[in-house]
């Protein structure tokens, strides 16, 4: 599968208020990633602006980081198949690179989805005055290290057919003829194809087999009660620009994907213990 894949803003075209905020999502993510679902707020205008407005006073305070890394500690507990002889044959370098980016991916994950809880549900607490109260009484929250520097997100163009074809097997799509939603992780681990090769062998059959459904299921009602707590603590409220059909839309469509990457990424960091 390919074609037209969804639109976005990359971190190295970025300018003004764009930039400032793809800043302050690598700062209090703890990490130097700006996920696939800010990049393509920012193709929509305005709508990346509204997000921050909204979510932003709230990930200052660090409190909504901290519920969902615990929540995603453990996303994946159940048995990874043994992959011993494929690791060992694996280049040590490429696999320790890639295991950062998945590590990475699964710090800024967890934030994503939760992010998309408090949207879900926006409008039902508080009051605008009541969300810049709570911000403003919260203590001083530090972001914990940051995950150092990754290789770049390669341009889907620019990957060898072979690969693309692995990245384009785990493409999603609303509709016949819909933009392609690929979750970066695939399509960032194409740099070490070899990595990339063993992950799809290990995840796809479970996919289609429905093995990571239950802990998906698990996670995600996790995080729409810790979502719940914080909202009612903060009294937040999204700007109305983020109520539209089309950003709705957009958010139940992250909000489909991001959980089983967090599964999956849980998945992955064990398969691949060697590194």
């Amino acid at each position: 599968m390919s074609g037209n894949y969804l639109a976005e803003v990359s971190t190295e075209s970025a300018l003004g208020e764009i930039a400032r905020i793809y800043a302050q999502i690598r700062r209090l993510g703890a990490g130097p990633l700006v996920a696939l679902i800010y990049r393509h707020l920012a193709s929509h205008p305005g709508a990346l602006e509204a997000l921050w407005r909204s979510v932003g006073p709230i990930l200052e305070t660090g409190e909504l980081q901290e519920r969902a890394w615990g929540a995603a500690r453990e996303a994946w507990a159940g048995p990874v198949p043994a992959v011993t002889e494929e690791l060992r044959v694996l280049d040590g370098d490429a696999l320790a690179r890639a295991v950062e980016v998945i590590e990475a991916y699964n710090r800024a994950n967890p934030v994503n989805y939760m992010v998309i809880c408090l949207l879900r549900l926006a409008g039902s607490v508080a009051s605008p005055v009541q969300q810049s109260a709570a911000a403003a009484t919260a203590g001083a929250w530090t972001p914990p290290a940051p995950i150092g520097a990754l290789a770049p997100i390669p341009a889907i163009e620019a990957l060898p057919a072979h690969v693309r074809a692995i990245v384009d097997s785990f493409a999603k799509a609303d509709a016949p003829g819909a933009p392609l939603l690929v979750p970066t992780l695939y399509r960032h681990i194409a740099h070490w194809p070899a990595v990339l090769a063993l992950a799809a062998r290990a995840v796809q059959p479970r996919l289609a087999q429905g093995v990571f459904t239950p802990a998906i299921q698990s996670f995600e009602s996790t995080m729409m009660k810790a979502a719940a707590d914080l909202a009612a603590r903060h009294g937040f409220v999204a700007d109305p620009l983020l109520a539209t059909p089309a950003l709705r839309a957009v958010f139940a469509r992250f909000g489909q994907v991001i959980p089983e990457m967090v599964v999956i990424g849980s998945f992955l960091r064990r398969l691949l213990r060697k590194a």
